[in-house]
């Protein structure tokens, strides 16, 4: 979405946009941008070495890195992005996973300072990556998402349709993200087991790709005897995913930590009242559009889930605050800015 609408700005540049071949199928042909195929690995010496010498040939005026893993012998000007600092604090279950936490904050440090500019994904992280890195306020640029034109209501019998094609004929919660460590998924299982004493009938739904790094999440449900209640759907094709929004009583997401959190906007541009930590950024992001709960707190998350379907006046209270709130962000704007953002760090080279 980024790239289409920096296509359509008015902008004296011309771009190079670097994919792997498997991403091409969501990249169009515009006159002012040129897409180049690179299969490198990411995060790997081949990244660190290959990559960097295909840029150096590519004789860039000023490179974006997307993400924080950059090549760290390219030299050349650039701004880099570092969207949050989850991994160095959530860094994931296995040995391997916790040795990379150290190389990583290496990398993320050289990009922060050696680049002219950062770009982050709101306010909180600006100060996260000022505190954790020490460099200059003025040089990070929070710049928000937008949620894709995809996310949208849908009609009663697009709806109809995907609960019988999923068997989803009960009220449900529903979740849709990486089984993550931050992503807080036990103790949401666990509230959920509270919460199916007020409502019995009601589901809850975790809609997303299955993790074997994470056993934690099918033993937990064992644990509470939920085998019935909580759906693992496993893969879902991206046009069924606005649906499972649409059909979704309540969208619950008890993060602990975010970059910016698209999911509960997504959820709010199809009409779904949303239960959110208030861990942030998320009060910063979905302002008073979300029925907020402690993420640390069992309890807490289940009372809120349970106000939530109990109280159809207070949903659809909610659903409204968000259909305002999602309309705050837009892919223009983030263009708009992004766009600003570049053509600052060529003034500051004199170009």
């Amino acid at each position: 979405e980024l790239v289409e609408h920096i296509a359509r700005a008015k902008t004296p540049h011309t771009f190079v946009v670097f994919i792997r071949s498997e991403d091409s199928q969501y990249f169009r042909t515009h006159r002012n941008i040129e897409v180049r195929t690179t299969d490198i690995p990411h995060y790997t010496f081949r990244e660190q070495l290959r990559f960097g010498a295909e840029l150096k040939r590519a004789n860039l005026d000023l490179m974006h890195f997307t993400n924080f893993n950059f090549p760290l012998g390219y030299r050349d000007p650039f701004i880099i992005s570092i969207n949050d600092l989850t991994l160095l604090h959530f860094s994931g279950r296995s040995k391997l996973s916790r040795f990379k936490v150290g190389p990583m904050k290496r990398v993320m440090r050289a990009g922060a300072e050696r680049s002219l500019k950062i770009l982050t994904y709101s306010d909180f992280q600006k100060n996260l990556i000022v505190k954790t890195f020490g460099v200059d306020p003025a040089k990070v640029e929070p710049i928000y998402l937008a949620v894709d034109e995809q996310f949208k209501p849908a009609s009663a019998a697009a709806i109809e349709d995907l609960r019988t094609r999923w068997n989803l004929h009960d009220p449900f919660v529903m979740y849709t993200g990486q089984w993550r460590e931050h992503k807080n998924l036990v103790r949401l299982i666990k509230a959920f087991k509270h919460v199916k004493q007020a409502h019995p009938g009601t589901k809850l739904v975790l809609v997303g790709k299955k993790d074997p790094a994470f056993p934690i999440i099918p033993e937990t449900i064992a644990a509470h005897g939920l085998e019935e209640d909580v759906i693992l759907t496993g893969f879902v094709e991206d046009e069924d995913l606005p649906l499972f929004y649409n059909a979704a009583d309540v969208f619950a997401f008890p993060s602990l930590a975010e970059g910016f959190g698209l999911p509960p906007l997504e959820a709010m541009a199809c009409g779904t009242a949303v239960a959110a930590s208030q861990a942030p950024p998320m009060p910063e992001i979905l302002g008073n559009a979300a029925d907020f709960f402690n993420p640390k707190s069992t309890r807490s998350v289940a009372e809120t889930l349970t106000r939530l379907l109990t109280d159809g006046a207070r949903r659809k209270r909610f659903v409204k605050k968000g259909f305002t709130q999602v309309k705050r962000y837009s892919w223009s704007i983030t263009a708009a800015q992004t766009l600003a953002a570049y053509d600052e760090a060529l003034d500051s080279l004199g170009r």
